[in-house]
C-alpha cells in the first residue's frame, strides 16, 4: 500500500539487509503471504513498529541535535582562527 501523503516523500532512502537461515526465511516469507504483502512491506511495516514503540525513542532526533550543534561549534572555532584570534574553544 503506498501513501499519497507520504510525510518522508522526496527523503533519501537508505538499504537495510541482514541474512537469514533457509528456514527462517521461509517462515518469514509464508508470514507475508498469508497477510498478503510483499516482503518489503513486512519489513518496512517491522521497522516502523519497531521505531514507534522504542522505549528511548529521543536518541533518533538527539543524534542529529548533536551532530548540527557540534558542526556549529567547528564552524565558530575555525571562523575565529581564520580572523586571527586565536583561542581555546
Amino acid at each position: 500500500m503506498v501513501l499519497k501523503n507520504n510525510p518522508l516523500s522526496g527523503e533519501d532512502r537508505k538499504i537495510v539487509s541482514t541474512r537469514l537461515y533457509a528456514s527462517e526465511f521461509i517462515y518469514f516469507k509464508k508470514t507475508c503471504e498469508q497477510e498478503g504483502k510483499t516482503i518489503n512491506t513486512k519489513l518496512r511495516e517491522m521497522i516502523r513498529d519497531e521505531i514507534k514503540n522504542y522505549p528511548n525513542k529521543n536518541i533518533f532526533t538527539k543524534k542529529k541535535e548533536d551532530q548540527e550543534k557540534g558542526e556549529e561549534e567547528l564552524k565558530q572555532k575555525y571562523t575565529l582562527e581564520i580572523k586571527g584570534e586565536m583561542k581555546n574553544v
